[in-house]
């Protein structure tokens, strides 16, 4: 969660985190009626999955879009600065957010893990395999470094690594964030090449959230190579 400290002009702390839960509420509505639409409609999932199943989709695919946020804002405010420069105090309340609802996907998904909802992850035998194991790794490495950095946020524990310690561990979210893509690379990347996941041009949620990543990784590189990020 690439936060900012000391900016000017900051809001009150309140109307900071008002925004940033108004549009990490917005990413998770369009999310749901996505997922809603392409799985229940189109692919006749049972609505009674809705609470656990399509529900874990929609706190993945959001979460990599409320991070994924605070991360670009920095890197396009280089771009327009008019623009984005305002908006930098987004980046923590989105950071955190994004966390947040990471962790829900993680509870979720660690409850629901099962040949029945995911039959890709196991053998004949009913043990996970290495698509499965593999997935399951880069998704726990992922969420721990996030949680280090979530934490590394708290005020306290902010103010007493001091800023260059605090940016250094800042900066592993996008380690974090790359383990992310291949988590999701390696356990949808078979649908993909599949003409049946794009019925009605409905792309795969796994797909949007992984061109969603490549994106903001493209942009922070193309912004490096401008000057300093604000």
């Amino acid at each position: 969660m690439d936060t900012a400290r000391n900016q000017p002009s900051l809001p009150a702390q309140a109307g900071v985190w008002k925004k940033g839960a108004y549009i990490s509420l917005f990413v998770f509505i369009l999310s749901f009626v996505y997922a809603f639409v392409r799985y229940n409609i189109v692919r006749n999932v049972p609505y009674d999955q809705i609470p656990f199943f399509i529900s874990n989709k929609v706190f993945a695919l959001s979460s990599v879009i409320i991070i994924g946020l605070s991360f670009v804002l920095g890197p396009l405010a280089k771009f327009w600065p008019q623009t984005f420069v305002p908006k930098l105090y987004l980046r923590k309340s989105l950071g955190v957010f994004g966390f947040g609802t990471a962790a829900v996907h993680a509870v979720i998904s660690s409850s629901i893990i099962s040949p029945a909802y995911y039959p890709d992850f196991f053998d004949a035998a009913g043990k996970i395999n290495l698509i499965g194991e593999t997935t399951l790794l880069f998704g726990i490495l992922a969420f721990s470094i996030f949680l280090i950095v979530a934490v590394s946020s708290i005020p306290a524990i902010e103010e007493k690594m001091g800023m260059e310690r605090w940016k250094s561990v800042q900066r592993f979210g996008y380690l974090a964030y790359f383990l992310v893509l291949l988590h999701v690379g390696v356990m949808d990347f078979k649908d993909w090449s599949d003409p049946e996941a794009y019925k009605y041009l409905l792309i795969p949620i796994s797909l949007i959230a992984s061109l969603f990543i490549i994106f903001v990784f493209l942009v922070r590189i193309f912004a490096g190579t401008f000057k300093k990020s604000p």
